[in-house]
């Protein structure tokens, strides 16, 4: 950077050359900009949907659609307060990407729904979660979607809430996607994929499917990332009641100003889907009464952003059609077919060992001599998703979230040091582990494991005690800081090649 900054000041003209939006917000950043498509969703049938926008990938918005859900008209602060106040929902910081995440009574990154309607309004924390399943009963799978092999695909729903100010960075999501918006507005800015090649994607475990750019959308930085400025992009406000189709791996940026209340159907991360049959009309039906792949009961463990298992089969399918040049009636033996699927260079060294211990070890696509293409219809459903869960597991899921961001070291470090001068209370004592960024429910389970007398911990209870903190710090290592390495790579190669096109006098900008 600092090199890049030189060549600058010593040639001045080069900045009379940027694009007028260098340094711009997202969507004051060129000109090549184009509204979003929209549609009455009222005559559309299944298979209009399907074939028209789906199959396509090309996004829509259904003004009014998100009316017709009861969740519409009876989604009010205390109306989900009275009816699912003690139900748990995952949290986030309102801008996204923040390193800080919001500590509620359930956990670090998790509240109850009654706690974050206490503190939406003015604290730091946005409701990212999936739909908690008792809270179906308030919504409806849309009629456009309720037909063919496209009203079994739903993979989860998920849940957004906030009181505003909330933006999202330029991101792709790995599904097909329906979001409807039930109060509130919000701006959107999408962006094709097939302009993946110049937004600059940073490198990420599911990169091939999700995946973010590493351009800052508050100040779009052309010297950094020359090429965005060439990507057309499409543009959209929504507004309560409407819903937006946006097809899988579409990059998006999301700005809310107002309190607004959404939920997103994911179903699938294909564009094919059976749907010969689906030319008239149908009807919307009650979610509770539809299949979704992962369900959240509204305590637990979650399962928001797994993969679709049949995404994942066919993953493996793709692996063995590349072994066999694209024929499907040879087979090849069992143990090359592993060798080149835990080898294959998009399998980073964590997916590398738990693929190992499933199929090597666990044998989970059975013991046959040899693979072939039916062998991926005969493996049950429990291992595609076996393999899903295993290998999309996510930390911010869990309830217990905190014991993989504090250490060892650290808890004990503070608490010995606010145990120093005599035992504390349990108060004193949750008071003191909150100072550490962790949440009051595991402050008193921690208390009660460490109090020799049930009333108080002292100095000696943490010395003694020790084995109690062996659950802090736990590393789930999928990769994170070899990412960050590399995608530190992709601006500084940027950047050096916009230095060699200033010196050749070659420069696009």
């Amino acid at each position: 950077m600092i090199l890049l900054l030189s060549t600058l000041l010593l040639l001045p003209h080069v900045t009379s050359t940027l694009p007028p939006g260098h340094g711009k917000p997202l969507g004051e950043h060129n000109e090549l900009k184009t509204p979003a498509l929209e549609e009455d969703y009222t005559k559309m049938t299944s298979q209009y949907f399907y074939e028209r926008y789906v199959r396509t990938r090309t996004p829509v918005i259904l003004r009014g659609l998100a009316k017709t859900f009861p969740a519409f008209h009876l989604w009010t602060d205390q109306y989900l307060v009275d009816n699912f106040g003690d139900l748990e929902v995952r949290l986030e910081a309102k801008t996204e990407k923040e390193t800080f995440t919001p500590v509620g009574e359930a956990g670090l990154g998790r509240s109850s729904i009654s706690e974050f309607f206490r503190r939406y309004k003015t604290d730091n924390m946005y409701c990212v979660s999936e739909v908690p399943e008792p809270m179906y009963k308030d919504l409806q799978l849309p009629a456009i979607m309720n037909c063919g092999s496209m009203k079994n695909s739903l993979v989860e729903m998920n849940l957004w809430i906030n009181s505003g100010g909330a933006k999202s960075i330029i991101h792709k999501d790995a599904h097909n996607q329906l979001n409807c918006l039930l109060a509130g507005s919000k701006d959107w800015i999408f962006i094709n994929n097939t302009y993946n090649d110049w937004i600059y994607q940073a490198e990420e475990i599911d990169g091939d499917q999700g995946g973010f750019s590493l351009v800052n959308p508050d100040s779009v930085n052309y010297i950094t990332f020359p090429l965005f400025a060439k990507i057309p992009w499409e543009y959209a406000t929504v507004h309560a009641g409407d819903c937006l189709y946006l097809p899988p791996r579409y990059y998006h940026r999301v700005k809310s100003t107002d309190r607004n209340f959404a939920v997103s159907f994911l179903f699938g991360t294909r564009s094919e889907f059976e749907m010969e049959e689906c030319g008239a009309p149908t009807t919307s039906a009650p979610l509770t009464s539809v299949p979704v792949q992962w369900k959240y009961p509204g305590t637990g463990m979650m399962s928001m952003g797994n993969s679709d298992p049949d995404g994942i089969r066919q993953w493996f399918i793709e692996m063995f059609l590349e072994m066999t040049d694209g024929d499907a009636t040879d087979n090849v033996p069992m143990d090359e077919y592993l060798e080149f699927v835990i080898e294959d260079e998009g399998v980073i060294p964590y997916m590398k060992d738990l693929f190992h211990r499933l199929l090597v070890e666990d044998r989970v696509l059975g013991d046959s001599e040899f693979v072939d293409r039916n062998l991926f219809d005969l493996v049950p459903e429990e291992v595609w998703r076996e393999i899903t869960v295993a290998q999309s597991y996510d930390p911010s899921n869990d309830p217990n979230n905190e014991y993989f961001h504090i250490s060892k070291e650290d808890v004990v470090y503070h608490l010995k040091d606010a145990t120093y001068f005599g035992a504390v209370n349990k108060d004193q004592f949750v008071e003191a582990y909150g100072k550490l960024g962790g949440s009051p429910r595991v402050a008193r389970e921690l208390f009660t494991k460490l109090s020799s007398d049930g009333t108080t911990v002292s100095w000696y209870d943490i010395r003694d005690k020790d084995d109690v903190f062996d659950v802090y710090g736990q590393v789930h290592d999928r990769g994170d800081e070899e990412m960050f390495t590399r995608n530190e790579e992709v601006k500084r190669i940027a950047e050096a090649e916009l230095r060699q096109s200033i010196v050749e006098g070659k420069s696009e900008l």
